[in-house]
């Protein structure tokens, strides 16, 4: 089938389940990354112009292509040494999750879309994210900028985890466990592997997609049933 012929499928469903729920999780699913990953390699560079003039070109000069999951693996990438990578990686940390940077964000296309026509179907859309409750200003506001429905928790809701230590997972297991209970799920939208398989464990019914986007690299085969789109225009 042709993507546009799996996302129509998907809201098929929801038109014929009332209040039915269509799962998205955000980072490199509704959101790209990309240019939050940009931006620091920018400040990065900009700290150490004046020590290392060489290495602060050769990050400026990463395109969006280029990057790959772990910024200091994209630093290494690009032939800078282990201790500046690591210093990268420190640095990137303290930023990577901090409201203002959120707002770098770019969207997939045809997502705002997308999660808009699941509520014109009469289903609701679930932003479930491995983004903590610290990170909810910056991502309600990012969801907003870019149109997507606003959670206002009944038509579309943020779910989000209580503590950035918890393991995405376990968070997305018990997260599942209460969406689950509120209605019918019929399909829903990861970019990781792991977490589609969980989708299909939980929902075997429903519609299952990974996004061809990028991810942690973890070494999982997708579950069968899984559905391949590169993103959400029809």
């Amino acid at each position: 089938m042709t993507q546009k012929a799996l996302l129509d499928a998907l809201l098929d469903d929801v038109s014929a389940h009332p209040g039915a729920i269509v799962v998205f999780d955000l980072d490199d699913t509704l959101f790209s990354t990309a240019d939050r990953h940009l931006r620091i390699l920018e400040e990065f560079a900009a700290a150490i112009q004046t020590q290392d003039a060489r290495a602060a070109g050769v990050l400026r000069g990463i395109s969006r292509e280029q990057l790959m999951y772990s910024v200091a693996d994209t630093a290494k990438a690009h032939g800078l040494d282990e201790k500046l990578a690591k210093d990268l990686r420190g640095f990137w940390f303290a930023r990577f999750f901090k409201n203002p940077y959120l707002l770098e964000d770019s969207i997939i296309p045809g997502g705002p879309e997308y999660a808009a026509e699941v509520i014109a179907r009469g289903g609701r859309s679930f932003y479930m994210t491995g983004r903590d409750e610290g990170m909810r200003e910056g991502t309600e506001a990012s969801l907003l900028r870019h149109k997507f429905p606003e959670p206002d928790g009944k038509k579309a809701a943020l779910v989000l985890k209580p503590r950035f230590d918890e393991p995405d997972f376990e968070f997305k297991v018990e997260a599942l466990r209460r969406i689950g209970e509120q209605g019918p799920v019929v399909g829903s939208f990861e970019n990781e592997p792991k977490h589609v398989n969980l989708f299909i464990e939980r929902f075997p019914k429903g519609k299952h997609f990974l996004l061809d986007t990028k991810h942690s690299g973890r070494p999982v085969t997708p579950h069968s049933a899984t559905l391949h789109i590169k993103d959400f225009r029809r």
